[in-house]
């Protein structure tokens, strides 16, 4: 008598632990990258509050819900390695921010090196707080932040993305020679960084102007060539 093929249930038996055993470790993952996040948007807000010198990893524990402890299992670096994700993170949403306005300018056939440009003006004037913590690490440097040089590299890395993609716009443009265009994006991108402090300070409406018109009128002065 031939022996009967093997059912569907019987299949699935032996396949279950595998798939049981994948969706876990999915599971696992996500609650990982949940905490991670958790972890990050607390510390981006305490060292809003209170500076990067000052704040703690206690205080972003505090802050998050976790204990000390349980920070250095998700960010063994601890307050350097914390700095360094928090700006990580504001530098890709920079990223995409320029790159969605330089693509609704492509679409409205307007200049792309102004879109850039007021994409990055855009992005820091709505997040006061990402521009303050990217200023603290250019202006008091990665040894003060305690940010390793491969750290330090990788988000100079991310940072250059933007101006390269400044730079692209203005050879699209037909402004610059390729050759020269991320000299000359980097000029363009020092002005609106330094519009963006005068205004942060006061001093903008203290000498009895409008940030937002001197950016209209640089602006003009970049596609006018």
């Amino acid at each position: 008598m031939p022996v009967p093929p093997p059912t569907n249930s019987a299949v699935g038996d032996s396949a279950h632990p595998r798939v049981s055993s994948e969706a876990g470790a999915s599971r696992q993952d996500a609650v990982r990258a949940f905490k991670r996040d958790l972890i990050r948007d607390a510390a981006k807000e305490a060292f809003s509050r209170q500076g990067i010198e000052s704040a703690t990893v206690r205080q972003i524990a505090e802050m998050a819900g976790y204990t000390t402890g349980a920070i250095y299992n998700y960010f063994p670096g601890g307050k350097a390695e914390l700095y360094a994700e928090v700006l990580r993170d504001s530098l890709v949403k920079l990223r995409t921010h320029v790159g969605e306005t330089v693509a609704a300018a492509r679409d409205r056939n307007v200049g792309l090196a102004a879109a850039a440009l007021t994409g990055l003006w855009e992005f820091y004037d709505t997040h006061p707080s990402d521009f303050a913590l990217g200023f603290y690490l250019y202006g008091a440097g990665p040894r003060r932040v305690g940010l390793t040089h491969d750290l330090d590299n990788k988000l100079n890395t991310m940072l250059n993305t933007v101006i390269d993609e400044i730079a692209e716009c203005l050879v699209m443009d037909g402004r610059v020679a390729r050759a020269d265009a991320h000299h000359v994006a980097v000029i363009h991108s020092t002005w609106v960084f330094g519009l963006l402090l005068m205004k942060t300070t006061g001093r903008v409406k203290s000498l009895h102007e409008v940030a937002e018109s001197m950016l209209v009128d640089y602006l003009r002065m970049v596609e006018s060539g």
